[in-house]
């Protein structure tokens, strides 16, 4: 499953390193960690593409790929594959880098909405 996808040429939304506070016994960090940082780079980008805030709606489809080692350099490239009135798609792509080979630890599809600033929807510009 890890080989249908290649790490994106564009630059990361989000680069961080996993931490060893969230890993478990093994040392392979906690899916929860891993689904917060998807949190913050949809909204990192949502909020580019929205031009202004955005919320995630759905989260369509979230697949693990393989585990992530504490310490590894873990980086997020969102890609826009839809765009509606309001709400837009993105496709999250998330890849460890330990030493020179990456290895794709998570992908999701998400739907984001552009949102004013009392949370409602709003048309994207």
């Amino acid at each position: 499953m890890t080989e249908a996808l290649q790490r994106p040429d564009t630059a990361p939304t989000l680069v961080t390193v996993a931490p060893h506070s969230h890993a478990t016994p093994r040392g392979a960090v906690t899916g929860a960690w891993i689904m917060g940082q998807l949190d913050v780079a949809a909204g990192l980008a949502g909020r580019k593409i929205a031009q202004g805030d955005a919320l995630i709606l759905s989260i369509k489809e979230l697949t693990f790929h393989a585990a992530l080692a504490a310490g590894a350099e873990f980086a997020i490239h969102a890609d826009l594959t839809r765009r509606g009135n309001s709400s837009f798609n993105l496709f999250l792509s998330a890849w460890a880098a330990p030493d020179t080979d990456c290895t794709l630890i998570m992908s999701a599809d998400v739907v984001l909405v552009a949102v004013d600033a009392d949370g409602k929807p709003r048309k994207l510009n």
